[in-house]
Order: structure tokens, then sequence, then C-alpha cells
């Protein structure tokens, strides 16, 4: 199955896209991986927010082609890191369900065959364990029969990759 779990930074991923996670109320509430983005290619990041149609509803996706270096074709921007609202565990867990299934799908569409992301815990302190639950439920849903596009979730702390590793492991990922 194409959903792997890496150690890794996953702005060193060697993927066609990847999955940058923001609050989509307006311009500069992204996540800590979109900061780190937006240093690493200032000129890239700075494309992807203008082609961001603010407000980004929850659970919604925008996909970017950045005509600046950035290492991926595709940037997709996920409005997941919601501040405002309390939210149920459930509704955490459909918005990634959401965000995965969307992403799966442009990807689809753009002819792109691997996506990478972090662990998509948001805002809301969702356990790596939900949160990598709801995004392998994500994307079993979306996949359709002859697709063969991966999803690499990586893990940059050495002791919470071994825990998720360990965790999926025991659900029967290789």
């Amino acid at each position: 199955m194409p959903l792997e779990i890496l150690h890794g930074n996953l702005l060193d991923a060697s993927t066609d896209a990847i999955i940058l996670q923001i609050d989509g109320v307006k311009r500069g509430t992204e996540g800590n991986i979109a900061r780190s983005f937006a240093q690493k290619w200032p000129d890239a990041w700075e494309e992807i927010e203008d082609e961001i149609p603010y407000p980004l509803p929850l659970g919604r996706i925008c996909t970017v082609e950045p005509a600046s270096e950035c290492g991926f074709r595709f940037v997709i921007v996920a409005s997941t890191l919601h501040h405002q609202d309390t939210l149920s565990e459930s509704a955490k867990k459909s918005v990634v369900r959401s965000v995965v299934q969307d992403a799966l799908q442009a990807a689809a569409k753009h002819n792109i065959g691997s996506i990478g992301s972090g662990i998509m815990t948001g805002g809301w302190r969702l356990s790596q364990e939900s949160a990598f639950m709801a995004m392998s439920e994500g994307y079993d849903a979306a996949l359709r029969p002859g697709q063969n596009i991966s999803l690499n979730i990586y893990v940059l702390d050495a002791a919470d990759f071994q825990k998720l590793n360990d965790f999926a492991r025991s659900l029967g990922w290789r």
C-alpha cells in the first residue's frame, strides 16, 4: 500500500506535492511546517499565499503550482488549524479525512504521483494515533482502482516516529 510513515523532515521530501496546514481565516496564520517552508522558499510562499482564497473554510484545500523553485511541483494548502470554535474529536477527524480525500482527488486531477504531509494533529492537539487513523481512512476512501498515488507521512521526532510506527504495525500495517 502506498501510504507510508517516514522519519524525516517533510521539507526534504522527494514527493511531487506537499501538504501545508494553515488556519484559513486570514493570511499569516500558517502552521509551523508552512512557516518553515516560507523561510526556506520565501518567493514560492509569497506566490502560494497570493493564490489562497482567504477565508479558506475549515477542511478545504487550495492546490497551487508555484513558478518559483521550492522542490515540489504542487503545494496543497489545507485549512486544518481552526482556532475559533471547540470541535469534538469526531469533528476534528472528519476535517482530517476530508483534507486527505480532497488532496488525493487533486493529485489525480493534476497527475501527481506522490504527496508528502506531516501528521495532521492540527492546532487541536489531536493525538498522533487519531490523526493517523483519520488520514489513512481519508486515503482509503479517496483512492480509486487503478490509481497509484502515494501518501508519505513525515514525522520529524524519532520517538514520535517510533510510537506512530508501532501503532500502525499494531493495526496490521507492514
